[in-house]
């Protein structure tokens, strides 16, 4: 069936409904209603004193390319900050010279970040070539107003094998 030979209603109908999930995407409606509401807010300096209030979350990830699986285990660095009006998460994730730690970035790209309950998105952690002290900056993203896990909260990075 081609689109000139449906009738007009169909058409308007099939509008509708695509404009109405254009509407929803962007409203944020559609998201996984598991994971919590977080804002990309940018990167913060990170001295080596702050470092200390970070904490280390391994993980283990797998990447499926063309040319095979490949799978790994890496270390985020994670930091909770409830002293604000609206919790922060900040977080990065070392660099290595190799390839292994480019596809934990890519897995970090999709997975998601337990804190105690609460499900985030784990794209806030920042990949970073530095150290803390010497430049290091680590992404930040925002919880809404009221969400404030604890600090001490258990954390947890997964999700399943992503594609590169």
């Amino acid at each position: 069936m081609h689109l000139t030979s449906m009738p007009r209603w169909a058409i308007l109908l099939l509008g509708v409904v695509l404009l109405g999930l254009g509407f929803a995407a962007h409203k944020g409606w559609l998201r996984d209603p598991s994971l919590a509401r977080t804002d990309y807010i940018g990167g913060t300096d990170v001295s080596v004193e702050d470092a200390k209030l970070y904490r280390a979350v391994p993980f283990e990830w797998r990447v499926n390319t063309a040319g095979g699986s490949f799978k790994g285990d890496d270390r985020a660095y994670v930091r909770i900050d409830p002293s604000g009006e609206s919790t922060l998460l900040c977080g990065w994730i070392r660099l290595d010279k190799g390839g292994a730690s480019m596809r934990a970035t890519r897995w970090l790209s999709e997975a998601r970040l337990k804190i105690g309950e609460l499900k985030v998105s784990a794209l806030f952690i920042a990949p970073v070539e530095k150290t803390p002290g010497d430049g290091l900056s680590a992404g930040c993203a925002r919880l809404d107003p009221g969400v404030k896990p604890a600090v001490d909260a258990p954390l947890v990075l997964e999700g399943p094998p992503v594609r590169e």
